[in-house]
């Protein structure tokens, strides 16, 4: 399996009819009204394969902190039948819950199983606290 496509986003919704529709992607910075906060990221994941093979993928999102430390972990999956193509699509919007205690650049890693230390599918998110001053009415 490839993926094709991870990011976060503004927002992002799945279609019903497959795909799904988005805006503001890829999200480049992050803003909380305060901090620290419980902040849900949507995370656009886009992968393919060749046809006859991962029927039954899984994937793991997870967010560190910027000093290194865990905040946020989910875990997705899907029956990936094979169609009369050689190669098969999928795109996914994950909502990634994410506890931010303090500003700085969180990390986004996508990964294939628990025993990922590194991966290669990574994405540095910068998440500030919105200073009310600069905020309209």
């Amino acid at each position: 399996m490839r993926v094709d496509a991870f990011a976060p986003a503004l927002r992002t919704s799945q279609d019903e009819g497959g795909g799904v529709s988005v805006t503001g992607f890829p999200m480049t910075s992050c803003f909380a009204d305060a901090l620290p906060a419980q902040i849900t990221v949507p995370v656009v994941v886009a992968v393919s394969a060749p046809g006859g093979g991962d029927y039954d993928p899984r994937l793991f999102l997870t967010a560190t902190s910027p000093d290194g430390q865990r905040v946020g972990a989910m875990e997705f999956s899907w029956h990936w039948p094979d169609l009369p193509v050689p190669v098969k699509f999928r795109v996914f919007a994950q909502h990634l819950p994410i506890r931010v205690e303090t500003a700085g650049i969180y990390t986004l890693r996508l990964h294939q199983n628990t025993d990922d230390a590194e991966t290669e599918h990574l994405f540095e998110l910068p998440i500030m606290q919105r200073n009310p001053l600069l905020t309209t009415p």
